[in-house]
């Protein structure tokens, strides 16, 4: 490893003295560069000897791999585990019994009748929840601001609502990028558009900030360096904010190319809703007034009849403050004011380089758009009355970028089989991992731009292929020449994250509401310790989905941090799988596993009367299958022998509850074969 890198890096900066000393007329020597800095260009497609296994180009990339080992790729899943998996993976919820009997019957062949299932769930707005999130990760969305004041961002809920509602959309990438990076500078042809834009801007500003930071040229500092930090390793996969006290170590970055890029976010003026500092007392954090105003009108909220109006207008947090009940200072609009966390245009200005990283220690001022990234497109001629935001988003997008179309399409694959086909998402530089197959992966990006930018083209295209439909079981072959699966002659086991978890936990138990809630779910609380000033007002115990739950930095609930939750102050395209004693606990302690499991068998015990069909209901809304003949005889025999406590009132009720809890314990509840 170290010699790889080492080799890397002296390749790097044989490049980066070439790139130099070369006139504007010559060209990169692109062999000397990471892969990933590379044109993209279409790959030829490879022959296969088995012309009858591929169902995708893509599978021919994967089968010409397993060929040249001499693997056979595992048979397909049966209908109702592929059901399952794509259901869990495109909308994050276990599929209903309606639609496996759809699918199990329809006398269509296996690629017609999988087709018309994945377009549902593509139409479906579940897709947006469970897609969104995957962005939220890497948005480093929060609804606080974490640190060591802990305030609350009462308006971050529309930034998240407006990334399920683009997923939902399918908004073209570029747009979608465009938008969060530009958004409130976008011509709008409707209010309601431009609102939309408005709230986009939320990426910007939704990062943690520090409030208690006496330094305000410090504060600032470190709020552009996160905008820098989430555009780049979001979009391009590159640890940009490395050079901000020094050149990058490992990759083609200098300091000069971070300043280039933050005099852009200097020229804009973030409107997050709070202040650096907590000016007048307990409330002085809460600025209303550094808020974005948007035009027109919340339709989801002038939807709701039962809504109670504010007047028209910017409304503080203190004006309700007779409201606010024992104490605790609760601060929950049933609608919420007009306006949106965000960024708007400033004054345009160029930044000096900070030397060492200090605010006040100034160096040579270095013009905006003016990066020099060896093997990337050049920077963007900004002009001098324009802040350079949509500039950027312009070459993060242009055809000339090669990262951009490839750090997606890997992330993307990485959600549909648990791992990139670069594993390390996050980072293409020089640190990371080499691509299992980098022609399938130039071919996803090539396609993903071809088609538009549909982020929706692209995971029916992976969907509906043969590798994505594999089994998950074992076979010998496979495991001795390619034990880590890198090849794709199966399908991963992946364990669901706590998202879906729970969102199964309460469907099974009949108390999922699927409606989005409405506005503001956070509150400020009364307290001047540290990380006491926010709370939820969306229980881990709600029955809303739990996409919608309120992320309060530094507060993160114990069953989220027990199920590997990202940490929401970071940006994180992969989350940690981990195997801990807590999260068998959860299952076998949690009130709120018991309440699901209590109310999944009252539902059961009003449904059908015989202890067989008892059984084979409850296997059926858990796993998607009917239980088998020994399945149905153990579990009547396990409910048949539990002796319930004196303090039992209902010892039926007890016995399926306690049969069903033990069954949400199992791997195949947990897991997605």
């Amino acid at each position: 490893m170290r010699a790889h890198v080492l080799a890397c890096w002296c390749a790097v900066i044989s490049a980066i003295i070439s790139s130099h000393v070369a006139s504007a007329a010559e060209k990169v020597d692109y062999d000397l560069l990471p892969w990933a800095f590379r044109p993209l260009a279409r790959p030829v497609v490879p022959a296969v000897k088995d012309e009858s296994w591929p169902r995708a180009e893509l599978d021919r990339f994967i089968l010409a791999g397993l060929e040249k080992q001499g693997i056979q790729p595992n048979a397909d899943a049966d209908r109702r585990t592929l059901l399952r998996r794509a259901s869990f993976d495109l909308t994050g919820l276990p599929p209903t019994q309606q639609e496996i009997a759809e699918f199990v019957d329809d006398p269509a062949s296996d690629d017609v009748a999988f087709a018309k299932a994945v377009d549902r769930y593509l139409r479906s707005q579940h897709f947006g929840e469970r897609w969104g999130r995957h962005w939220l990760d890497i948005a480093r969305y929060g609804d606080s601001t974490g640190r060591a004041w802990n305030a609350p961002f009462t308006y971050a809920w529309r930034y998240r609502d407006w990334v399920i509602d683009a997923f939902n959309d399918d908004l073209p990438y570029d747009r979608f990028l465009t938008e969060q990076l530009a958004g409130d500078l976008l011509p709008a042809k409707s209010a309601a558009q431009a609102r939309s834009q408005l709230i986009a801007t939320g990426f910007l500003a939704i990062g943690s900030h520090d409030l208690q930071n006496l330094s305000y040229e410090q504060f600032k500092f470190d709020v552009i360096d996160d905008q820098i930090d989430a555009t780049t390793r979001a979009i391009l996969g590159l640890s940009v904010s490395c050079a901000r006290c020094h050149d990058h170590k490992y990759d083609p970055i200098k300091m000069h190319d971070y300043y280039a890029l933050a005099g852009v976010f200097r020229s804009l003026q973030l409107r997050p809703g709070v202040t650096h500092q907590r000016e007048n007392g307990s409330e002085g954090y809460l600025h209303p007034s550094r808020l974005v105003p948007l035009p027109g009108v919340d339709e989801s909220i002038a939807s709701r009849p039962s809504m109670i109006s504010l007047p028209p207008g910017v409304h503080s947090m203190t004006d309700y403050q007779d409201e606010w009940r024992t104490g605790l200072r609760d601060i929950r609009f049933t609608t919420a004011p007009n306006v949106a966390m965000g960024v708007i245009a400033g004054e345009p200005r160029d930044c000096e380089i900070l030397l060492r990283g200090e605010p006040y220690d100034l160096g040579e001022v270095v013009a905006r758009g003016d990066w020099r990234i060896t093997g990337l497109p050049p920077g963007p001629r900004v002009s001098a009355n324009s802040g350079g935001r949509l500039e950027l988003a312009r070459w993060l997008t242009s055809n000339e970028q090669p990262l951009t179309s490839r750090v997606m399409a890997n992330r993307v694959w990485q959600h549909l089989f648990g791992v990139g086909i670069v594993r390390t998402v996050d980072d293409f530089g020089i640190n990371a991992e080499d691509p299992t197959n980098p022609e399938l992966l130039d071919h996803l990006a090539w396609q993903f731009r071809s088609d538009g930018w549909s982020l929706k083209k692209l995971i029916r295209t992976i969907v509906l292929s043969r590798a994505y439909r594999l089994s998950s079981a074992s076979q010998t072959i496979g495991q001795e020449k390619d034990g880590a699966n890198a090849l794709i002659w199966r399908m991963n086991l992946r364990r669901l994250e706590i998202e879906p978890l729970r969102d199964s936990l309460l469907e099974v138990a009949g108390r999922l509401d699927l409606d989005r809630p409405p506005g503001i779910q956070i509150a400020g609380v009364g307290g001047k310790s540290p990380q006491s000033q926010v709370r939820s007002l969306l229980p881990f115990s709600s029955s809303y989905r739990t996409v919608y739950l309120p992320v309060v930095r530094a507060k993160i609930s114990d069953e989220f941090a027990t199920f590997d939750f990202p940490d929401p102050c970071l940006l994180q395209g992969q989350r940690e799988v981990t195997t801990v004693a807590p999260q068998a606990l959860f299952f076998l302690n949690s009130s709120f596993v018991v309440d699901c499991s209590q109310d999944a068998a009252d539902r059961m015990l009003g449904a059908v009367t015989t202890d067989a069909a008892r059984v084979d209901w409850i296997y059926r809304r858990l796993f998607a299958r009917p239980a088998t003949a020994e399945e149905v005889r153990a579990s009547i025999k396990l409910v048949t022998e539990l002796e319930p406590g004196a303090s039992v009132r209902d010892a039926e009720l007890y016995r399926w509850s306690t049969l069903v809890q033990a069954l949400f314990a199992s791997a195949e509840f947990r897991y997605l074969k």
